[in-house]
């Protein structure tokens, strides 16, 4: 028995030498001083999982703010910050007209994760939002545009990502913004669906069965998988496995220029919600969706002016550092201790279970925000 307990003691030992020892190796590393804009207006959740990743990303590469401290996921952003669930208190922190002039000159990169905004009942509730919920925050506004474009004007670096044109965003705002990024957005937005049943964990919400039953008069097609496809003006239809899909999940295919530029894999898996936009002639397209379909399905995307492959990663301009994610690309499962230690990024894989998710940031991700800031913050300081 005292052999075990020595033996037990003794790995304890060992591992909370190897944890202290990575953090130290990682501490040492050179700090990188970048003053980053993180927007997020969709936090309905304490851990901020829409930013928490590239925030993991920031520290895991030792990026640190003007004050030389290591970004948190909980502080350093902008949007809408929860405070109690249970009393409803929250609060946020957004950009005044006045601002916009002093924040564009003294921010280097601005990255918008997720604009959609908060619903009375997801975020107090912690339920899917109902057909009809009162918007409590969100929306892309004037004054986060205007930040964008002079940020733009000054060649600094922004990101753009999967819901900064939806509504609550008014078509104006969307419009200018559309022109930042290079491309025009045609409405349509999809998630694939391992299992259709929305009473189970993961399934569509219930105003999506209610919407399509509404629309195609017929049952929802509950016991089926498929890719749920809505239209920012109330459409909604779904792709069926089997019937309009050959193969389930959607996969990104990269470029010759995305693979020369980022060194991302040829394809991967993305299991999130994604949209369909589409990019001007001048834009380099760097990474594409691709969904398998079949004649049925074909048939249905074209009828509704839509195409089964389109653009995941845009970049406004060759050269230029303005890029547009057209997807929920930074919403991914991480462990926040693993950003400040050497070699995080193994220890996330061994620790997480193997999803598709957790593949799609190890492998596309990672690497694409990585290399883009890298390569952003040796042309900042070669200017300086």
């Amino acid at each position: 028995m005292k052999k075990l307990i020595k033996s037990v003691f003794a790995i304890i030992t060992l591992v909370l030498i190897l944890i202290v020892t990575l953090f130290i190796v990682w501490w040492f590393q050179p700090k990188q001083k970048i003053n980053i804009y993180i927007l997020d207006k969709t936090v309905t959740k304490k851990d901020r999982p829409e930013h928490k990743a590239f925030v993991w990303l920031l520290n895991q590469a030792n990026y640190v703010g003007p004050d030389g401290k290591s970004y948190s996921a909980k502080r350093d952003y902008w949007g809408f910050f929860p405070i109690d669930l249970a009393n409803q208190i929250f609060d946020f922190k957004a950009i005044r007209i006045n601002e916009v002039d002093v924040y564009s000159s003294v921010y280097d990169v601005a990255y918008y994760t997720d604009c959609y905004g908060v619903y009375s009942f997801e975020w107090y509730k912690n339920i899917s939002q109902p057909i009809h919920s009162s918007k409590v925050f969100g929306g892309l506004n004037q004054n986060d545009y205007l930040l964008l474009k002079n940020m733009k004007e000054q060649g600094k670096l922004i990101i753009g990502e999967y819901n900064m044109f939806s509504t609550p965003t008014n078509a104006l705002i969307r419009s200018k913004t559309e022109v930042l990024f290079n491309l025009m957005w045609t409405g349509w937005s999809g998630r694939v669906f391992l299992n259709l049943d929305p009473s189970l964990p993961n399934g569509p919400a219930e105003w999506m069965t209610k919407l399509y039953e509404l629309q195609h008069l017929k049952p929802w097609p509950q016991q089926s998988q498929g890719i749920v496809l809505v239209s920012n003006d109330g459409l909604i239809d779904v792709l069926e496995l089997g019937e309009s899909l050959k193969s389930l999940m959607p996969k990104i295919d990269v470029t010759q220029e995305g693979n020369k530029k980022f060194k991302l894999p040829s394809q991967t898996n993305y299991p999130g919600w994604f949209e369909f936009v589409v990019p001007s002639v001048s834009a380099v397209v760097h990474a594409n969706f691709n969904l398998d379909l079949t004649e049925l399905g074909l048939e249905k995307l074209s009828k509704i002016g839509l195409n089964s492959q389109f653009p995941a990663v845009v970049q406004a301009q060759e050269n230029e550092p303005t890029f547009y994610f057209a997807g929920d690309f930074a919403e991914n499962p991480v462990i926040s201790a693993t950003s400040k230690m050497a070699a995080g990024k193994l220890l996330n894989r061994i620790l997480l279970k193997k999803t598709d998710r957790t593949v799609f940031f190890n492998t596309f991700y990672s690497p694409l925000v990585d290399n883009i800031l890298e390569d952003y913050y040796k042309k900042m300081n070669s200017k300086k």
